[in-house]
């Protein structure tokens, strides 16, 4: 799986394609995660996009489920678990773009990521409950701090497939591009962010993730460790260029 997994990167823009249908099984998961982790060490990496060529590439295969004992079940968890770890903990922006059907394990992929671009005809749901089981790589926790408690379970305990509009409405995506366009809109939104500072975008990624949950004094306790060390070295560099052309700009 792991040589099947399409990784380019262009203009510090890293774009993973899957490849196939459910690319979310066990061997996807597993690939995924160290393409994740070895992308994470390239100091050419800006942010990393999370694509598809086959509609049915953010899907895990359903048969694997059928005769799993307990042991197996929580593997198979956990390595869901460490995929979203992974992408959380990358020190670049991840986002996903999505043209097909995110359900079950590839809602819970779409909700690690960053930021989420949804096509006009895809569609996101956490429809486990249908099936007589639960998500199992972070789907009840991320998706109710995602479009909050009460749209979270009714989503999860209905197994309920909503379009991209809906997702975007309720905050599960943050755009609609029209259909086949969701990469192209994460490429224009990752260009972006590298005009921002490596190491602000870093930072910033870093605290507003451990912080999500945390009470404000906790929080501001984590801003106070990261906000001071942007200064005083190499890292306060765009600083003082930013400082320099809002000079010129007023001259």
């Amino acid at each position: 799986m792991h040589d099947e997994l399409r990784i380019a990167v262009a203009d510090q823009i890293a774009v993973l394609t899957l490849p196939r249908a459910m690319s979310l099984d066990s061997a996807g998961k597993h690939a995924l995660s160290v393409a994740a982790e070895e992308l994470g060490h390239r100091d050419d990496v800006r942010a990393l996009i999370l694509t598809a060529n086959d509609p049915a590439a953010f899907l895990v295969n359903v048969s694997e489920l059928a005769d799993m004992e307990e042991g197996s079940a929580a593997a198979f968890s956990r390595a869901g678990h460490r995929l979203a770890g992974i992408l959380e903990s990358l020190p670049f922006p991840v986002m996903a773009a999505v043209e097909g059907a995110a359900l079950g394990g590839g809602c819970e992929l779409v909700l690690a990521c960053d930021i989420a671009i949804a096509g006009a005809g895809a569609t996101l749901g956490q429809i486990e409950a249908l099936g007589g089981v639960m998500p199992g790589f972070g789907g009840t926790w991320r998706l109710a701090r995602r479009v909050g408690f009460q749209r979270a379970c009714e989503m999860m305990y209905t197994g309920s497939i909503i379009d991209a509009m809906t997702a975007k409405a309720c905050g599960l995506v943050l755009e609609v591009s029209p259909a086949g366009e969701s990469l192209a809109a994460a490429k224009e939104l990752a260009e972006r962010i590298g005009k921002a500072s490596r190491s602000s975008v870093t930072a910033i990624k870093r605290v507003a993730r451990a912080a999500w949950n945390l009470e404000s004094s906790q929080a501001d306790g984590l801003e106070e460790a990261a906000f001071p060390k942007l200064f005083g070295s190499e890292q306060s560099a765009p600083i003082h260029a930013y400082l320099k052309q809002q000079a010129s700009m007023k001259e």
